[in-house]
């Protein structure tokens, strides 16, 4: 019985990391590879983008929560150990990097060129201060593979 049950563990764990994963992955590799287009589109054409910062950071959020707080879905991390490192970094970035295009939308949601220029700045002290906070957090917190998910499970 313990062996079937550990058995359709591992076997919803592969598919939860196939499918929500996966896409969650995808996300938050090409999140700061689009970024410099989604803001040279919202630049070019003077109109705001589509406002989904929000409802993308709060998916990829849950997707990844629920990896790290369900036994069976934290296999996965030692089976590859670098995944939590890379999901701790890039989800930051995607969080930092969707922030700053949600503060671009804003302002370009009225067709005023003052407050285009002050938003555009607004959005650019913003994506720099917060990779500034990252870069300084993970100074002081270095990323060790395979140390970090031991203190998480701990907790």
């Amino acid at each position: 019985m313990k062996s079937l049950k550990r058995l359709l563990g591992s076997t919803f764990a592969a598919f939860y990391f196939i499918f929500p994963m996966g896409i969650v992955y995808l996300l938050l590799i090409f999140t700061p590879l689009m970024f410099y287009s989604d803001v040279s589109a919202i630049r070019s054409s003077g109109f705001a983008g589509p406002n989904t910062s929000i409802s993308l950071i709060a998916v990829a959020g849950l997707i990844t929560g629920i990896s790290l707080l369900v036994p069976a879905l934290r296999r996965v991390y030692d089976v590859f150990p670098w995944l939590f490192s890379f999901i701790k970094i890039f989800f930051l970035s995607f969080v930092i990097l969707n922030l700053g295009i949600a503060i671009l939308n804003y302002g370009y949601e009225v067709n005023n060129p003052t407050r285009h220029v002050l938003f555009y700045i607004l959005m650019v002290v913003f994506v720099l201060i917060g990779r500034l906070a990252l870069s300084y957090y993970f100074w002081k917190k270095p990323v060790n593979i395979g140390e970090e998910e031991e203190h998480f499970y701990e907790r």
